[in-house]
């Protein structure tokens, strides 16, 4: 293919030293730790997180994980997460935090930084560092690594399957296909869509096949699972990934080969993803992901222009670049085809989601390490390689003030590119205000929900508060003490209610999503019926009998024996007052003639 363009050239690869790519991988992996561990509680939960939580809760109780193939995803997230949870020491579902469920979307996170390593000697070793480096920083990476959905585990399983594909093709033994199928089964019993990767995926080695004869192997097997090398003429090399593949998914699906119709509906739920794949509410236009990716300005800009920008020039590379031999241009080529071909199958989907495309984005974020290291090569002088660091850091730093902003500042905000459709901050204070009900009125409290979806995610915080009812319409009658409902079926609920709606006090409207609000009604509490109580006699003074000694003579204008009164036990003296006709003290000039002196100010 370099015969294709002639009349450009390029110099011979430089790659940095052994210390720079560790100095650089350990700032990737602390940027990467840094921006996705800390404070995982602070954004509310999502509907989607809300959902597959309750859902886990019920699959860690019952043992058995019901599959919806019309509005669900497969188990596999839900059986990551009990290992982990059984791993860690997770107690009963009611004790759970936001951090435990979010905790498993990091490691998966993590792990995707990880997986640039399996492709190590093709991106070559500034390459892949550079590509840790932008994946550890990227905001879409960073904000969906926090985010209990099923996106991230789908992302890390695709790389393990390239990664596992392209190590066997590098001298790796067979159990790189165990791998790879392993990966492809559980991708699979994570979430449907993973058929799109695997279609972008045989388009990409379909090019490579057809202009490049395919992926030979290296002598060797760097980073091989087995001790013996890949021998030429393996039997069936595709039978060692499919089979391991199907016995995960459907070991997965079926709770261990238990429930069979699950298998089953594992297959037919594609017709439902056709019928979806046709907006469903969800309909963006054909080129939502590139402004997505390149430029989207509201209140701020949001943008990963850097990372598209050097992975065309990574693209470029595969194409025209001098390569070390055959196999690491195949890859490349085979990366580029295969992030072009996906970005492009869910561009073509009107169903979009900002999460779809993250094994794009991070294939993408591969191929811009290369096209990173790439311009390094091609620049040989000492002040234009500064400029490029200068440039670099530059864009990194962009990168992580925009992954501050998506995780802090604006987790919730529908500014937020990423927050898509997300719970408000707001609705935390209905949540709060709910809880203090329940804990004032113990057993008298009932609490009714009504809201066209159920009101969730409020279902995954009231999960302890058993007596709280969900309803998508007002019903016929209403008696409970405490209700939650949507502002525009408040007239409604006012007519069911009737004369006792002014036994209500309403509060609100609290968010719950962007354009959608909640209002609280609580009925008054009636007061407790008057109790008779006993006149109190307050204690005679005695008589005190024994001047005190070296009294002073009582002031102007009391009783000649007031001296000799004191104040009852535990209480206060009588306030002094003051005498109208003192003169003003020279001391607190303009103090009224009328009056006594002034008191001083507070402090």
């Amino acid at each position: 293919m370099r015969s294709f363009f002639p009349i450009m050239a390029t110099r011979k690869e430089v790659s940095i030293s052994p210390l720079s790519f560790l100095v650089l991988a350990i700032l990737g992996l602390g940027l990467g730790l840094f921006y996705r561990l800390p404070d995982l509680e602070w954004r509310p939960m999502h509907t989607d997180e809300a959902i597959l939580g309750m859902k886990l809760a019920d699959y860690w109780q019952s043992g058995h994980f019901q599959y919806d193939p019309k509005d669900y995803h497969g188990p596999g997230l839900h059986q990551t997460s009990i290992a982990w949870g059984r791993l860690t020491g997770w107690g009963e579902p009611a004790t759970w935090t936001e951090s435990d469920l979010r905790g498993v979307a990091v490691i998966c996170g993590i792990g995707v930084m990880l997986c640039g390593f399996l492709f190590a000697d093709a991106l070559g070793r500034h390459g892949v560092v550079l590509a840790l480096l932008m994946t550890a920083v990227s905001p879409m990476m960073v904000f969906y690594s926090r985010y209990f959905i099923m996106e991230m585990l789908l992302t890390l399983l695709v790389a393990i399957t390239l990664g596992s594909l392209w190590r066997f093709s590098q001298g790796g033994t067979r159990l790189w296909l165990v791998v790879a199928g392993a990966a492809l089964g559980f991708a699979h019993a994570t979430k449907e869509t993973f058929v799109l990767n695997v279609a972008a995926a045989c388009v990409g080695w379909a090019v490579v096949w057809l202009f490049l004869g395919g992926f030979e192997p290296q002598k060797g097997h760097s980073l091989s699972l087995g001790y013996g090398a890949k021998k030429k003429g393996v039997s069936a090399p595709w039978a060692w990934v499919l089979v391991p593949a199907l016995l995960v998914s459907v070991a997965s699906y079926s709770n261990g080969f238990q429930d069979w119709k699950a298998v089953q509906d594992s297959f037919w739920t594609y017709a439902s993803y056709l019928q979806r794949s046709e907006g469903s509410g969800h309909e963006k236009p054909w080129f939502y992901y590139l402004q997505l990716l390149v430029w989207r300005k509201d209140g701020l800009i949001w943008s990963e222009a850097m990372l598209v920008g050097l992975g065309l020039l990574g693209m470029l590379y595969a194409v025209v670049g001098q390569h070390r031999n055959t196999a690491r241009q195949a890859l490349l080529v085979f990366l580029s085809i295969y992030t072009l071909a996906l970005l492009g199958l869910y561009s073509l989907i009107r169903y979009k989601t900002p999460w779809c495309i993250l094994s794009a984005q991070h294939a993408l974020t591969l191929l811009a390490g290369v096209g990173a290291a790439w311009l390094w090569t091609m620049l040989s002088g000492g002040w234009t390689r500064l400029f490029y660091k200068v440039l670099f850091g530059v864009g990194i730093y962009f990168l992580c003030g925009q992954s501050k902003f998506a995780t802090r500042e604006y987790r919730a905000d529908q500014r937020n590119p990423y927050a898509y459709s997300h719970t408000t901050t707001d609705l935390l204070r209905l949540v709060a205000e709910v809880r203090r009900l329940a804990g004032e009125r113990a057993e008298g409290f009932q609490a009714q929900v009504i809201n066209r979806d159920s009101g969730w995610p409020l279902p995954w915080y009231w999960r302890d508060l058993p007596r709280i009812g969900y309803q998508t319409e007002v019903p016929a009658a209403v008696q409970v003490p405490v209700i939650v409902v949507d502002v525009d079926q408040l007239p409604v609920l006012k007519t069911v209610l009737g004369s006792a709606a002014a036994d209500y006090v309403e509060s609100g409207p609290y968010g719950l999503r962007p354009g959608l609000y909640l209002s609280l009604l609580v009925r008054k509490t009636q007061a407790p019926a008057p109790q008779p109580v006993a006149p109190i006699v307050p204690p005679a003074v005695p008589a005190v009998e024994t001047p005190v000694p070296n009294a002073s003579p009582p002031p102007v204008g009391l009783p000649a024996d007031a001296g000799a009164l004191a104040p009852m036990p535990g209480t206060l003296s009588a306030p002094p007052m003051l005498t109208p006709d003192l003169p003003v003290l020279p001391a607190l000039p303009g103090a009224a003639a009328s009056g006594g002196s002034p008191l001083p100010p507070s402090r």
